[in-house]
């Protein structure tokens, strides 16, 4: 076991007064029923559903309304998952997030990862809109790799959606477009030529 293993787990009440506050002010909205069903339908892959039980009333009645559906799928304690579905949800700016994270003992979790919303076309990262995506019937191979992405949790590399591997004009093509006017972060098409990847890119000064 770790020294950070070894540590007793961090309690609401020995959190700074404001941030107390705020949890406590979060936890209903984080618990409700229309919390439940979005993070249901935007933020948990396939896998996630299935193995809560592909069914949402009686995960949200067995493991605790909506931050105990995204502990059991995501790891971590109750006060944790009320931050990250808090700032999954948009209810929460960066800041405060990181202070709460940082509070908790929780480091950075979910924040550093980028999200694809597909109902909106939007790519967020680090609680700011990276890209924005219009027409997503018009850009069918992209919604495909961010799709990919998501559904595995944003990983360094996923599998190629859209090719059968290799060098190609598509592979290359899409990951360029992607790419334009992307901010924070880019994609890449790996060495391989079976899969793509995505890194973080410090902000020009």
């Amino acid at each position: 076991m770790n020294a950070l293993s070894d540590q007793p787990p961090i309690r609401r009440s020995d959190l700074p007064e404001n941030l107390r506050q705020k949890l406590d002010a979060l936890e209903p909205r984080v618990q409700s029923n229309a919390a439940a069903l979005a993070i249901w339908q935007r933020h948990l892959t396939a896998a996630d559903r299935k193995t809560l039980g592909d069914d949402l009333y009686q995960a949200w009645k067995q493991y605790g309304r909506t931050a105990g559906i995204w502990a059991a799928a995501r790891g971590g304690s109750k006060e944790r998952a009320i931050v990250e579905v808090a700032y999954a949800l948009d209810w929460l700016d960066s800041t405060t997030y990181r202070q709460l994270l940082d509070a908790l003992g929780g480091g950075p979790g979910e924040g550093r990862r980028p999200r694809w919303i597909a109902d909106t076309g939007e790519l967020w990262f680090d609680g700011e809109v990276v890209r924005s995506i219009k027409h997503l019937s018009q850009a069918k191979n992209i919604v495909r790799i961010l799709a990919a992405f998501e559904e595995s949790r944003w990983p360094p590399r996923v599998d190629d959606p859209i090719t059968s591997g290799g060098e190609s004009d598509t592979r290359r093509r899409t990951i360029e477009t992607l790419n334009k006017g992307l901010t924070r972060i880019r994609f890449s098409c790996t060495g391989d030529g079976q899969s793509f990847g995505w890194e973080e890119i410090e902000p020009l000064s």
